[in-house]
C-alpha cells in the first residue's frame, strides 16, 4: 500500500513538471460554427467601420433597408418598399412594423433617421458610411414607419449603398444613447439574426442566435431564428495556423485560404472551397503624388510598365486570381474595358521614361538623380507575398522598392505622417461610387482625419467628374461619365491595379448553407447549419 502511495505521489510530481498543453477549442457539432478571421478588429459599429474584417462580424448583427443579392437583384429587408423621386434627390421607404432591436426596442422611422443623422456628426469619426451616404441632406419622418431620405443633388449610387449593412446598417438609438459611441462600438445592438455576446480583443468575438428573428429577405431558405445557437470569430492572423486550425476542426470556416491550398482542399472529401471575385476597387498600389519621386507621373508610369502583371499574379496565386487593369473591377457596374490596354508590360519603355525624367543608372543598377537614388518606400499590410516579385521586376529598370511589412497601426501612423511613396489598397463595394472614396480631394488624409485618398491627388476637375457621375441617374449617361473618370485616373497613373481581389473561403463540408454577401467577400451565416 505504501509503495502504491509513493508511486501516486511520484506520478503527480512528474505531471506538475510537464508544461500544460492548451486544449484546442473544437466547435460543437450542430450547435455552433466558428470562423477563422485573418485580422484583428477595432470597432463593431457599422457607422464607423471601414474594415472588411469588421464587416464579416457586423453583417451578422446589422441589417440595411434593402437587400442586394450577389446576382444584382434587390429585395425588401427592413424596408417593405421604396420609391426614387423623379429628380433623383430623394427616396421614400415604407418600413416593416414587426422588427425589434436586440435590446427589445422597436425599429422604426426614428431609428433610421437617428442612424443616418449621427453618421454626419464629426465626433463619431465615420470612416466609410459618411462617404456611402453621399451628399446627404437629411431624413424626414413622414409617419412612424415611413421615411424620406434626401440628398443635396441627384445621387445615383443611393440604392446600392443603402443596401450595405456593414456601413449603413441601422443601429439602436437607445443603445447608442445608453452606451455612447465608444461603448456601442464594443457592445453593438442591431436587428439581425445574431446578437452580440462577447469581444476579447485579438482573440475572439462571440455572437448568439436572435430567438426573435423572423424578417429575413426572401432569398434565404430559413424564415425564423438561425439553425444553430452560437457563432464565434477567432482571430488567427497567420494563414498557415488558420489552415491547420481548420484541418484540426478547431474552426469550421476560414477566410483567405492560401491559394496554394485551394486545389488540395477541393480534392478532399470532407472539405471544400468557395471563391468570390470581389467587386469594387481591385488590389493595387496607390502612388503618393505629394512626395518626390512619385510626384512625377513619368516615374509612376515607368513603375507600371516595368511589371508583368499576368506573370506575377499567376505565379503568386497559383491561378486563383486574375490580373486587374482598371480602377474598378469587371464585376463592378460601369467598368471600362479599354482600361485593359493601359500600361502593358514593357521594360524598355519604362527605362526610356526614367531616362526622360532625368534618372540615370547608377551603382548596382539603381538609378540616381541629383545624387539621390530612385528609392520608393513601400510599407506593406495587404498581400505582402506579391511585393517580392514586383520588387524584383521594378529593380530591373532601376527602381529600388524598399518593402517593409507593417501592422495596421504602423500603416495608419505612416498615412497620417505622409511618410510613404506606395501603399497597397483595395475596397469591397458594389457601386462605382467607391471611386470617390479613393480619389475625391475631400478624402485626402490629415491629422485626426483618416481617409483613403492615399495618392493625395487633389484635383477640382476630378472632383467635378466624380460628382457628375454620382449624380447621373440615367444609366447610359452614368456609364459614359464613369469611363471618363477611369481614363483620367489611368492617364495620371494614380493607382496601379494588379489583381482582382478574391476571397477563397475554406470550410468543412459538414457546414452547409453558407452564402456570399454582396461584393463577394463576406460570408452570411443565417442559412447555415452543421451536420450533427
Amino acid at each position: 500500500m505504501r509503495a502504491r502511495r509513493v508511486l501516486i505521489v511520484a506520478l503527480l510530481f512528474l505531471a506538475l513538471m510537464v508544461p500544460a498543453v492548451p486544449v484546442p477549442v473544437v466547435a460543437q457539432s450542430g450547435d455552433s460554427i466558428t470562423w477563422g478571421e485573418d485580422n484583428d478588429l477595432v470597432t463593431l459599429d457599422p457607422r464607423v467601420s471601414q474594415s472588411r474584417h469588421e464587416a464579416q462580424v457586423i453583417m451578422q448583427m446589422f441589417e440595411a433597408l434593402i437587400f442586394l443579392d450577389t446576382d444584382g437583384k434587390y429585395h425588401p429587408w427592413l424596408a417593405e418598399s421604396w420609391e426614387l423621386a423623379k429628380d433623383g434627390t430623394s427616396m421614400t421607404f415604407k418600413l416593416r412594423r414587426d422588427v425589434k432591436f436586440h435590446d427589445g426596442t422597436p425599429f422604426n422611422a426614428q431609428a433610421v433617421k437617428f442612424t443616418f443623422d449621427s453618421i454626419q456628426d464629426p465626433k463619431l469619426g465615420s470612416q466609410a458610411a459618411i462617404d456611402f451616404l453621399g451628399p446627404y441632406a437629411g431624413t424626414d419622418i413622414v409617419d412612424p414607419y415611413t421615411i424620406r431620405i434626401r440628398w443635396k443633388q441627384p445621387y445615383s449610387p443611393a440604392i446600392n449603398n443603402l443596401s450595405n449593412p456593414w456601413v449603413l446598417g441601422i443601429v439602436s438609438p437607445a443603445a447608442v444613447q445608453r452606451l455612447g459611441n465608444d461603448g456601442f462600438a464594443r457592445s453593438p445592438v442591431g436587428t439581425g439574426p445574431f446578437k452580440f455576446v462577447e469581444w476579447v480583443p485579438r482573440q475572439r468575438v462571440v455572437l448568439e442566435r436572435n430567438p426573435d428573428y423572423k424578417w429575413p429577405p426572401k432569398v434565404f431558405r430559413n424564415t425564423g431564428p438561425a439553425r444553430f445557437s452560437r457563432l464565434a470569430f477567432r482571430i488567427i492572423p497567420d494563414a498557415s495556423t488558420r489552415t491547420a486550425a481548420l484541418e484540426r476542426r478547431e474552426i469550421d470556416v476560414m477566410d483567405q485560404l492560401p491559394p496554394i491550398e485551394v486545389r488540395r482542399f477541393r480534392a478532399r472529401p470532407d472539405y471544400d472551397v468557395m471563391i468570390g471575385d470581389v467587386s469594387g476597387i481591385p488590389y493595387g498600389y496607390s502612388f503618393n503624388t505629394s512626395r518626390e519621386p512619385t510626384n512625377d507621373v513619368r516615374v509612376r508610369r515607368a513603375f507600371m510598365h516595368a511589371v508583368n502583371r499576368p506573370q506575377v499574379v499567376e505565379q503568386t496565386f497559383f491561378g486563383a486570381a486574375k490580373p486587374a487593369y482598371g480602377p474598378i473591377t469587371p464585376t463592378t457596374p460601369g467598368y471600362w474595358k479599354d482600361a485593359e490596354q493601359y500600361f502593358p508590360f514593357d521594360q524598355a519603355k519604362a527605362r526610356q521614361m526614367l531616362d526622360e525624367a532625368g534618372w540615370r543608372v547608377g551603382p548596382g543598377g539603381i538609378r540616381q538623380k541629383d545624387g539621390k537614388p530612385l528609392e520608393l518606400y513601400f510599407p506593406v499590410l495587404l498581400q505582402p507575398e506579391l511585393a517580392i516579385p514586383i520588387q524584383a521586376q521594378v529593380r530591373e529598370v532601376g527602381i529600388n522598392l524598399k518593402v517593409e511589412n507593417v501592422t495596421k497601426a504602423k500603416q495608419d501612423e505612416l498615412i497620417f505622417a505622409n511618410d510613404y511613396h506606395v501603399l497597397p489598397i483595395r475596397w469591397v463595394a458594389v457601386d462605382p461610387a467607391v471611386l470617390s472614396v479613393l480619389f475625391q480631394s475631400r478624402n485626402i488624409p490629415s491629422p485626426g482625419k483618416f481617409k483613403f485618398n492615399w495618392n493625395r491627388f487633389g484635383s477640382p476637375e476630378l472632383d467635378r467628374m466624380l460628382n457628375e457621375a454620382d449624380g447621373a441617374t440615367e444609366p447610359a449617361r452614368r456609364a459614359r461619365l464613369l469611363q471618363g473618370v477611369q481614363k483620367f485616373i489611368l492617364d495620371r497613373a494614380l493607382i496601379f491595379p494588379i489583381n482582382m481581389s478574391f476571397q477563397p473561403v475554406g470550410y468543412r463540408k459538414a457546414v452547409t448553407g453558407l452564402k456570399f454577401a454582396q461584393g463577394q467577400w463576406q460570408v452570411l451565416f443565417y442559412d447555415a447549419q452543421v451536420a450533427r
